[in-house]
């Protein structure tokens, strides 16, 4: 049976996990459900090897093992390629290599990282690149960034999108949605960790221009938390704002479908996963057009200029009150979400390596 090994040290911890984690598991997840027939050598670092939580799927075709250089090739013996879904990228098993690289934010924008953040996560980057064969990525725009920064071939880099489960998001039932409007009245909501890049004060700006909308803004505090906070006080928006952190899913996702809409203000994404979330619960969603966010949208959103919080009060305004246009943004959302599912993420994969390895 073929073996394919995979290096999944960021999907540790207790579920649901949110960003590199949570998008681990939801492809490795499909793959080890879909391909039955290839074993799967699920990897983690051997320095990690006393953290709790590590994961174990109870798939048959799964295999976890601990790596470490240079026994790589013994401990992954008969692997036809070892694929680093984080940025290690170890010297042994002497066998193709992949690396998915998720984003360049922290290489390309140094106007949003520290000095030190761009220094050591663009290093790690950089050696990643250099000791992979192939690279994987999110979208077709980070793979053409990976290929303008390091010279990559195009032919080396692989953009595989990702996908959302909707069994686990999916449209809130309508007395549950009556219930939350009752509670937080009709609102907007976004997701996010609050660093600069995402953008929210523009969001702010943007709300404060609609005054029967409230906002709901969900995410732990980051480097762009003190402009967040500025905006809520500079636009008189602190009492029509409900700050959010550390929901469970289950109400993250009641959430998600009972909002009038979901708006993505971010100006640099590798792909958006939250987009499609959204989607699937039937949100409107209002969406920036920079980066990789008109990949994960396609054309089941409104795509706006972010940076401009007018564009923005304008696109959250027509999908909250045009019926007729919110209507065709749920129905358009609902569809890619079906269709954006992370069984066709994983095939898509799984086509990788098999003309990588050549089997």
């Amino acid at each position: 049976m073929t073996l394919f090994a995979l290096e999944v040290s960021s999907a540790g911890g207790r579920p649901p996990l949110g960003g590199v984690g949570g998008t681990i598991r939801g492809i490795v997840a499909a793959l080890l459900a879909d391909d039955a027939g290839t074993d799967y050598a699920l990897c983690t670092r051997l320095s990690r090897w006393r953290h709790p939580d590590h994961w174990r799927p109870a798939a048959a075709n799964a295999r976890v093992r601990f790596i470490a250089d240079p026994f790589n090739g013994v401990i992954l013996r008969g692997a036809k390629l070892f694929h680093a879904m984080g940025v290690y990228v170890p010297r042994t098993p002497r066998v193709p290599k992949l690396v998915t690289i998720h984003d360049l934010n922290a290489v390309r924008n140094t106007e949003w990282v520290s000095e030190r953040w761009h220094e050591r996560r663009g290093g790690k980057i950089a050696d990643a690149v250099a000791r992979a064969d192939h690279i994987v990525t999110y979208s077709a725009f980070t793979a053409g960034e990976v290929s303008e920064e390091y010279g990559v071939p195009s032919e080396r880099v692989h953009p595989v999108h990702l996908g959302v489960d909707c069994a686990r998001f999916r449209p809130t039932p309508p007395e549950a949605i009556a219930k939350l409007r009752e509670s937080h009245g009709d609102y907007v909501i976004s997701i996010g960790l609050l660093s600069r890049r995402k953008n929210f004060p523009a969001l702010v700006a943007a709300l404060a221009r609609l005054p029967d909308l409230r906002l709901l803004l969900v995410g732990r505090g980051s480097d762009g938390e003190r402009d967040v906070e500025e905006a809520l006080d500079r636009h008189r928006m602190r009492a029509r704002t409900t700050r959010l952190s550390g929901v469970p899913e289950e109400e993250l996702v009641a959430l998600l479908g009972a909002a009038r809409a979901y708006a993505v203000p971010s100006l640099y994404e590798g792909f958006g996963l939250t987009v499609l979330e959204a989607m699937a619960c039937g949100t409107p969603v209002v969406c920036s057009n920079a980066a990789s966010l008109p990949e994960a949208a396609g054309d089941a959103a409104l795509l706006v200029d972010a940076r401009s919080p007018e564009a923005l009060a304008d696109g959250l305004a027509r999908a909250v009150s045009d019926s007729r246009l919110a209507a065709e943004l749920s129905a358009r959302g609902l569809a890619r979400a079906r269709a954006m599912s992370w069984t066709a993420s994983a095939r898509r994969l799984r086509s990788v390596y098999r003309a990588v390895a050549g089997v």
